[in-house]
């Protein structure tokens, strides 16, 4: 068994679907949690090989990038995570990289500003924007391959990125954008509530 050591803050973030991940293929590992100064101190010293959070460590080699992670893991603890179908495989791929590299990318900016009224303009353009090219496009997918989940019957790392965010929105945690700005994705919303009743999240939220 690898000696495993995740780094992020101390909040979900996007390390959250991560831990997910670990916890349903049952991998111990160090779930490191950082405070700002240490994050900033470590950063300075060159310590994060891109300079930004989450990192993982395998064995002491330190990598990154969350979707690389995810898929990591899914494979190293032998689940159903990422399917084995080469087209289940490419819809999970496509939801999980259009939400890390466009909506997470996008919405960065905004989660940064400070000042209430420039982060709402952020945030105006963002929903208009990015979010509503995403949130159409995975929709989409959903629609056709959701069983409900994007790999089918099987929970994915795609599902547990996709819900995660979702899940933000509906708890009102993104200023500038309601849970009622999720009312046109039914497909997508079908997927976050079959997301928080499997018995794997639903153990997660218990432990």
């Amino acid at each position: 068994m690898p000696n495993l050591i995740l780094t992020y803050f101390d909040f979900p973030g996007r390390a959250e679907p991560i831990r997910v991940a670990l916890f349903i293929a049952g991998l111990p590992y160090q779930d490191k949690r950082l405070k700002f100064p240490e994050y900033a101190a470590l950063k300075e010293q060159g310590v994060f090989p891109l300079g930004a959070v989450p990192t993982f460590e395998v064995d002491g080699v330190t990598m990154t990038q969350t979707a690389a992670i995810l898929r990591y893991v899914a494979r190293v603890g032998n689940t159903t995570l990422y399917p084995n179908d080469p087209l289940a495989a490419f819809v999970v791929d496509s939801a999980l990289d259009t939400f890390n590299d466009t909506l997470s990318h996008e919405l960065t900016p905004s989660l940064m500003e400070r000042d209430m009224a420039k982060k709402l303009e952020m945030r105006a353009v963002f929903k208009a924007g990015p979010m509503l090219k995403v949130l159409q496009y995975v929709e989409g997918l959903a629609q056709r391959f959701g069983k409900p989940f994007l790999g089918g019957t099987d929970l994915s790392i795609a599902d547990l990125v996709v819900a995660q965010q979702l899940l933000q929105i509906r708890a009102g945690g993104l200023d500038g954008i309601s849970p009622e700005d999720l009312d046109p994705y039914p497909h997508l919303n079908a997927l976050t509530d079959a997301y928080v009743n499997h018995p794997s999240i639903v153990a997660y939220q218990k432990r």
